[in-house]
């Protein structure tokens, strides 16, 4: 059952997911299983599924970039849909990043596959991290 609560977190927001786990004390490879596995169905969901759901997100998150400044939009217009898939779930919730990307015009299929690189990358970073952190913790006691 936790592994589920780290699934569900991580179709919401990795950050969130990650030091669950970790708190909940599943073993490393499951909890970056299952966030990679969350993630990857929030972000599918919204670039395949009703389109009732995206076009909700399209539409509320458009006037946020339509002015076209930020950094955000500057990473989209120097690295294209690579650069957003790698850069976005670092900043944002993945299935976030997902629809910013549709909107900014980017194909659901290259997408999928660099917010899939991305999920996975910051994934990794996030778990060692927490590993390390604590590991420090428990070298202090």
């Amino acid at each position: 059952m936790p592994v589920l609560a780290v699934f569900g977190l991580a179709v919401i927001e990795i950050w969130a997911a990650v030091p669950a786990g970790l708190a909940l004390g599943l073993p490393a490879g499951l909890i970056w299983v299952a966030t990679v596995a969350g993630s990857l169905a929030g972000v599918s969901l919204v670039l395949y599924g009703g389109s009732t759901v995206r076009d909700k997100l399209v539409r509320r998150l458009g006037p946020a970039i339509s002015a076209r400044t930020g950094r955000l939009t500057r990473v989209w217009r120097r690295y294209g849909v690579i650069g957003w898939g790698l850069i976005s779930p670092l900043v944002m919730a993945p299935a976030m990043g997902a629809a910013l990307g549709l909107l900014l015009g980017a194909p659901r299929g290259r997408l999928l596959a660099s917010m899939g690189a991305g999920i996975a990358l910051w994934s990794t970073i996030l778990m060692i991290a927490g590993l390390a952190g604590l590991d420090l913790l428990h070298r202090s006691q």
